[in-house]
């Protein structure tokens, strides 16, 4: 009798652990199904979130070629396209779109055109003036200049305060130069002497833009955080705070002409020669949406050609590095 009671309760144990077993199966199944479940989702959210972004830079590309083939051929931060975004909503979700000048910027490319034929002093000279402005020394920044050069140009000659593939190529983790122009201002990261606090410093001020692209500021959508773009491409006569104090002088709608800009005080008496560095409206254009579809976020910045044909250069998707 006593030896039938224990195995009695020996095989009641035995049916616990197996049902305490077969509920944990069952619950790490189920939550394996609820993980895959909201992936799913969120991958769906996602692709439609990207899809959508597609849709609106569409949009924008048909407003820039309603903007750029405006009658009065000038685009400026008075003008409402530029002073706020648009507000696009939609089923489950909506999008902000902000649309702004691409043109206020140091082009870095142009410091690598030595590979066509062109001079690069001019090119060098401003960037050292534009690195002066933000407080980087002359010599860092002529050796940065022509580092950056020999990134991007496509020879094996080292400039002489540059570095070609023998110094990367015994870097702790070997790389090469690029060779062609940059994609991205971020590739900086990558060139000789780029230190943290030097792309900190540089890189609100510089794009990357077409290497034969030339570098044409418009003035009307100069913001004051853009004098020392315009100071350095103004040449060394011109001073930070005569660049802001131009800037602040710009008229409402904005210049009607680069020889009206030309005119404005303080810059109005001096005998300045580079006036095919500047216009009244842009070549290049930024759009960026953020866009909001169920549980997916997704920002996507568009940089936009105009002229004979609008059309998308390059885009990034996610927020500014």
């Amino acid at each position: 009798m006593m030896r039938r009671e224990k195995q009695k309760g020996a095989a009641l144990l035995i049916v616990l652990l197996l049902a305490a077993t077969l509920s944990f199966v069952a619950l790490s199944a189920m939550e394996l199904t609820t993980r895959a479940a909201a992936r799913t989702g969120n991958v769906t959210s996602r692709g439609e979130a990207l899809w959508r972004a597609f849709a609106v830079e569409t949009l924008a590309l048909s407003a820039i070629e309603e903007i750029a083939s405006a009658d009065s051929g000038i685009m400026s931060l008075d003008d409402p396209w530029a002073s706020e975004p648009v507000e696009l909503p939609f089923d489950d979700g909506g999008a902000r779109v902000f649309l702004g000048d691409g043109t206020a910027c140091f082009n870095i490319n142009t410091l690598g055109a030595a590979a066509s034929g062109t001079d690069t002093s001019e090119a060098q000279a401003e960037f050292i003036r534009l690195a002066g402005h933000l407080g980087i020394s002359e010599f860092d920044a002529a050796a940065l200049g022509e580092a950056i050069g020999d990134w991007i140009d496509e020879d094996t000659n080292r400039r002489p305060q540059g570095s070609e593939d023998e110094y990367y190529t015994v870097l702790p983790s070997p790389y090469r130069t690029g060779n062609q122009p940059m994609a991205s201002v971020s590739e900086l990261r990558a060139v000789k002497g780029v230190t943290r606090e030097f792309y900190g410093a540089l890189k609100p001020y510089l794009c990357a833009m077409e290497r034969d692209a030339a570098s044409v500021i418009n003035v009307n959508m100069m913001s004051e955080r853009h004098a020392p773009v315009l100071a350095a491409a103004l040449g060394g006569a011109v001073t930070l705070q005569a660049a802001s104090d131009l800037i602040a002088a710009r008229p409402p709608g904005g210049w009607v002409s680069v020889d009206a800009f030309f005119e404005t005080p303080p810059i109005g008496d001096l005998d300045l020669q580079n006036q095919a560095h500047f216009a009244v409206t842009s070549r290049f254009l930024i759009a960026r949406a953020e866009i909001v579809y169920d549980t997916a976020l997704l920002e996507m910045t568009s940089l936009i050609e105009t002229g004979d044909r609008t059309r998308v250069l390059a885009r990034r998707l996610g927020a500014e590095e």
